[in-house]
């Protein structure tokens, strides 16, 4: 990957980024190809080895599971049971908006600091 793809990667990311917290989708493809993107990003940084803490950073952040899916204790299944499944279905639906809130800005975070080390040097 060359420094004008990375760059190009990294509008991408923002792009997408933008796109999720607004729409709140959190649909299987886009989360593959953000996570793919994001995955581009981080070997391609590693390979450069920019900085320590970075790559400690890097090192430490995974994929996407793409297959999240929250506990569910026994009360709010049996909340979920008196209330037909709509507290159930609920409690799930915010759990997993979230967690994908949270994973996709911790990583749109590192490759912004990635970005701005970049643009220092």
């Amino acid at each position: 990957m060359t420094i004008e793809e990375l760059f190009r990667a990294f509008t991408d990311v923002d792009f997408r980024y933008t796109r999720f917290i607004k729409t709140r989708d959190y649909e299987r493809t886009n989360l593959e190809k953000f996570d793919a993107l994001i995955e581009s990003i981080r070997l391609q940084t590693l390979k450069m080895d920019l900085s320590p803490g970075i790559n400690e950073e890097l090192q430490k952040t995974g994929r996407l599971d793409l297959d999240f899916f929250p506990r569910v204790s026994f009360l709010r299944k049996f909340l979920g049971f008196l209330t037909f499944g709509l507290s159930k279905r609920r409690f799930i639906e915010r759990k997993i908006h979230e967690y994908y809130l949270k994973e996709i800005h911790q990583r749109y975070l590192l490759v912004q600091s990635i970005q701005n080390h970049l643009a220092q040097e």
